[in-house]
Order: C-alpha cells, then sequence, then structure tokens
C-alpha cells in the first residue's frame, strides 16, 4: 500500500510500505479520513520531537474494521471507529489512576508507530472506539481534536451562564467554541486575523470576532465585560502576543486554559497576575475512555457541527504538496485538512 512517511527533518514523502497485519488485541482499520494536525506540521518541520522516524503520520484516523487478531470478537468487523492514538503502558503510577493520557511510557499511533496517512492501520482494539452509525466515518476522523477540546471546556470548570474568550479559531478554536457553547457560555469572544476563520467561529457560535492585531481589542473587550474580564480564557493560538492579550482579558481568579504547544517561550510578569490570583491550566490530550464516546454522542445528536471546518478533501498523493505544504504556507481558507485514501 502507499503510505505518507516521516523519515527525518524536513523528510517526508509518499512511499510504498506493507500492508499492515494484526498482532493479537489488534484490529486492522481501512482508513476513510485522517485530519492533518499541527503536531504532524511540527515534527516534520522542526522535529523530530518524539515521533520515531521511519514511521506513518497521521493520528486523526476513521475508517472501518477489516480485519482483528487473535483475542479479538470477530463481530467487531465492519464496524466504524474512530482512533485513540494516545496508547499507554497500563502499569504506571498514572495509568492505575485511570490517568492514561498521562502515562510515563506513553505510544503515539502516527509518530511511534504507523498511523493513518496510508490506506490501512493496525491499532490496539481498545484504542478503536466504535462510531454511532448516524456518524458520517469523514466527520468521525474529527473527533480526536474535538475530545481536545471538549476536555478542555470540563478541565475549565465552565459554569452556565460565564463568559468565554478563545485566542485563535483554527480547527481546535473553532471545536472549543462549539463545547462552550454546548457547555453553557453566556458569551463567547474570539481573536483571529484570518477574515475565512473569523466567519467560521460567527457561523459556530462566536458572540464577536474581532482582530488580535488592533490595538483596541483589549479594550474592546473590557468594555464587553463592564471593565471586568473574562471569566474563561482558552488559548489555542500559540504565539507570545496571544498568551498576553488573553492574561490582560481575564478577570481576578478567572481560569486560563492553556492548550497550545508554543515554538518557544513564554516570559509571564508574575507580580501583576499573582494580585490577580488567575488560575493558569495546562492542557493535554483528553480522557480517552470518557471523552471519546462523549464527543462522538454531542456530534450524533447534532450538539456539534464539525463539517463547516473541513475546508480540504485530498487524496495520499496530494497530501504533502497540497496538505502539509498549505497548512506550513497558512493558505488563506484552510483550515482542516482531511486526506482520504
Amino acid at each position: 500500500m502507499e503510505a505518507i512517511v516521516l523519515n527525518g527533518n524536513n523528510d517526508v514523502g509518499l512511499t510504498s510500505v506493507p500492508d499492515p497485519a494484526p498482532q493479537a488485541g489488534e484490529v486492522i482499520i481501512e482508513v476513510a479520513a485522517t485530519g492533518l494536525c499541527g503536531t504532524d506540521l511540527h515534527e516534520f518541520v522542526a522535529g523530530p520531537t518524539f515521533s520515531q522516524p521511519p514511521v506513518v503520520l497521521g493520528h486523526e484516523i476513521s475508517g472501518r474494521i477489516v480485519e482483528v487478531g487473535a483475542g479479538i470478537d470477530q463481530s467487531r468487523i465492519g464496524e466504524g471507529a474512530a482512533v485513540i492514538p494516545m496508547d499507554f503502558c497500563g502499569s504506571c503510577h498514572y495509568c492505575h489512576r485511570a490517568l492514561y493520557h498521562l502515562c510515563q511510557r506513553p505510544g503515539w499511533i502516527g509518530f511511534t508507530r504507523n498511523g493513518g496517512l496510508a490506506n490501512y492501520v493496525a491499532v490496539p482494539s481498545r484504542l478503536a472506539v466504535r462510531v454511532p452509525d448516524v456518524v458520517d466515518l469523514e466527520v468521525a476522523a474529527l473527533t480526536e481534536p474535538t475530545a481536545v477540546a471538549f476536555h478542555a471546556v470540563r478541565r475549565a470548570k465552565l459554569l452556565l451562564g460565564e463568559t468565554v474568550m478563545v485566542l485563535g479559531a483554527g480547527a481546535l478554536g473553532l471545536t472549543v467554541i462549539q463545547c462552550a457553547r454546548a457547555a453553557g457560555a453566556a458569551r463567547i469572544y474570539v481573536t483571529e486575523p484570518s477574515g475565512v476563520r473569523g466567519s467560521l467561529a460567527r457561523d459556530l457560535g462566536a458572540t464577536l470576532v474581532l482582530d488580535p492585531n488592533d490595538p483596541g481589542t483589549t479594550a474592546r473587550i473590557l468594555e464587553e465585560t463592564r471593565g471586568v474580564g473574562v471569566d474563561v480564557v482558552f488559548h489555542v493560538a500559540g504565539s507570545v502576543e496571544a498568551f498576553t492579550q488573553g492574561l490582560d482579558c481575564l478577570r481576578k481568579q478567572g481560569r486560563f486554559m492553556e492548550m497550545s504547544s508554543w515554538a518557544g517561550s513564554a516570559s509571564l510578569d508574575v507580580n501583576r497576575h499573582l494580585l490577580k490570583e488567575i488560575e493558569l491550566r495546562m492542557v493535554f490530550g483528553y480522557d480517552m475512555f470518557d471523552d471519546f464516546p462523549a464527543v462522538l454522542a454531542l456530534i450524533a445528536d447534532g450538539k456539534l457541527a464539525l463539517t463547516p471546518q473541513i475546508t480540504a478533501r485530498i487524496p495520499l498523493d496530494r497530501a504533502v504538496k497540497e496538505g502539509l505544504g498549505g497548512l506550513l504556507e497558512g493558505r488563506e481558507g484552510l483550515v482542516k485538512v482531511l486526506v482520504k485514501p
């Protein structure tokens, strides 16, 4: 079969690799769609950081189970599945407490073992979550990034009627908007320089979208909140400027949810924010076996609209040039790119 293989820093391409065979406890999934993610880009241009080349990229995966290994019920063949790409050891301090996403010896589908930018992928059966029949498999590929947003909103302990600020309206920011709305946020303010993404943010529930580069943006947010600031900030932009702006717009004792991976370091005026008693909470991944089924249930019930953020669907042979290349260039109009083998 053909696959997009990461061989090392700035070395990725379409390559012929053997079809996977299921080991005991595994299933083979015929890939329906795989989303491209910022982490894929980071490992390509700045890594390898935690990937182990050569490896087939792709961790936002959906498809249909076509083969099972020893110990797996044959009835799973034909089942639609969304893949949890975070594997875990099952025996460390955190696994014993069911905090599998914080495992001390993790594995990663698409980084430490072959992923979904291919026709087929082998995954442990426990990581293949059944997709409800009413959910399109293309949309199910977005379960993984949506679970990150869902987890962040849960960790924020968002209360009914609170105000929210989302820094960045890329694919992850757009799902944060929807999850916050579903959780009962009264007003959702979004900063986003792209007109296309800003329009999507409004369509998906943002109360007000502002350009973060406008010098009056912080003052406008404070005006909207009667000089108090927002209750919760979600930072998905990964920039020092957005980080600082979000802190300036956060009320005293507000919660700042850091969701971004950074290319460099950030500075924090500790004394200033100490006086505000803010809470800075880091968000990584999701509670696998709680958040994935919950997200799929929300999609099935129509509470989350993920199709609007899919702005490109491309085959494997265009995944590097048009997919990874387009996202690296910051091509206007690209939000979520799906590769469909």
